[in-house]
């Protein structure tokens, strides 16, 4: 059992620390449980990863399959994604307090929580979708976060590339991408 294997050392030390370990215990054939509140960590060093709620288990599977398809409202968050929301599914779109967004197809109808991932939503021309004004920007080495305010909804995160990002106080159009958007069971 290792309890926060990682959680004190610098940046640079960790991500080869996260190489040498997950070898070692290929090499070994042996089971490991790792606890650690760091995401990133976890998903690096796990072949299975368990998100516990209140000493219960809410979801295990794969960092993949956990990652690609959080079971609630509360993993996304966990997860760290900010864009969760009620929504109501009919057929291929939800509609949320975004407006309507795309779902993918064969997606639970009704009631739902909704993840929209920073991948997902898509910055163009403010007379390309729901507009909003550019807020902090985040630099994360491959891209940028950018925090979105809408005129009359709850402020959106996205991700865009370097040369892509807009600045700070502009007026942008925001587009949902279906790929990028998680029909969750409502809590």
């Amino acid at each position: 059992m290792l309890d926060e294997p990682l959680g004190q050392l610098d940046r640079s030390l960790r991500e080869r620390l996260v190489v040498e370990l997950r070898t070692l215990f290929q090499e070994l054939g042996t089971t490991v449980l790792a606890v650690t509140h760091d995401q990133g960590e976890a998903f690096a060093l796990a072949d299975r990863v368990v998100v516990m709620r209140d000493g219960r288990i809410a979801q295990e599977g794969s960092p993949l399959d956990v990652w690609q398809r959080p079971a609630s409202a509360f993993v996304a968050r966990f997860l760290g994604f900010d864009n969760v929301t009620g929504a109501t599914v009919t057929g291929r779109a939800a509609a949320t307090a975004w407006g309507k967004v795309p779902v993918p197809e064969g997606s639970p109808q009704g009631e739902v929580d909704l993840l929209l991932r920073p991948a997902g939503v898509l910055i163009g021309a403010p007379e390309d979708g729901l507009r909003c004004t550019v807020g902090v920007r985040t630099f994360r080495g491959n891209h940028v976060t950018v925090r979105l305010t809408p005129e009359n909804a709850p402020t959106l995160e996205a991700e865009c590339a370097l040369r892509d990002t807009p600045e700070e106080g502009a007026v942008v159009g925001v587009r949902f991408d279906a790929a990028e958007t998680v029909v969750l069971a409502a809590e």
